[in-house]
């Protein structure tokens, strides 16, 4: 079924782009059930292209632990358990309505997801303090907020681990896209992020131009 966005504002690629490259690669019939309730309710979701990188991404690191900062109703989450089923997977989100809505499409999907209804910084400070440590993690969560990530993802991932940032372009704007006076500080701090992942030590990074803006982070081994 074509996914179709209720508003086109998010992608980077023209929405052409994003149909048929949506109808060309293959998913889980949950994952377009969600693709379709996100139309319906006009809850975000990630942008087919973003879903497919990502999916790409977690075959080839296989995983063993995975964290997200945003679960939103699920449909990230599943598309990284669809991509390494064996993987132990945390998210968290702050939205209790839509966490309950995750909750039921991971039931129905199998997918033992451990769930945490909890502000991102907080529940990575609480992993920091328990030593824990990550081989993907992934965040889609507020953008302002992105820059007070900075260190804690980094601490938190495994030598050679990865972490994936979604909207990091917002709309294009980052990029130089004309935007209006609303939108200035979150695009600021949107590059003062990138600027500090850049210049990370014993890490390289990609900004990849695809659904909102992906942020791809290696860490060193």
């Amino acid at each position: 079924m074509e996914f179709k966005r209720w508003k086109n504002i998010g992608e980077i690629l023209p929405e052409y782009v994003e149909t048929f490259c949506n109808l060309y690669n293959e998913k889980e019939e949950i994952l377009k059930e969600i693709e379709e309730f996100s139309k319906k309710t006009k809850t975000p979701i990630l942008l087919p292209s973003s879903a497919t990188l990502l999916k790409l991404i977690t075959e080839l690191k296989r995983p063993e632990k995975v964290l997200e900062i945003g679960t939103g109703i699920g449909y990230s989450t599943l598309t990284i358990f669809f991509s390494s089923p064996n993987s132990q997977i945390t998210t968290a989100d702050t939205n209790e309505e839509r966490l309950k809505v995750a909750e039921e499409f991971f039931k129905r999907a199998g997918a033992p997801i451990k769930t945490f209804l909890k502000d991102g910084l907080e529940l990575m400070r609480e992993l920091l303090t328990e030593g824990e440590k990550f081989d993907l993690i992934f965040v889609d969560s507020v953008k302002s907020e992105y820059p007070f990530f900075h260190y804690k993802f980094q601490s938190l991932l495994r030598p050679g681990g990865v972490a994936v940032f979604d909207n990091v372009l917002f709309r294009g704007y980052v990029a130089g896209r004309e935007h209006e006076r609303r939108y200035k500080r979150g695009v600021e701090l949107l590059k003062k992020f990138l600027e500090q992942v850049k210049d990370y030590p014993n890490s390289e990074s990609s900004l990849i131009p695809i659904g909102d803006g992906l942020l791809v982070f290696k860490l060193g081994i």
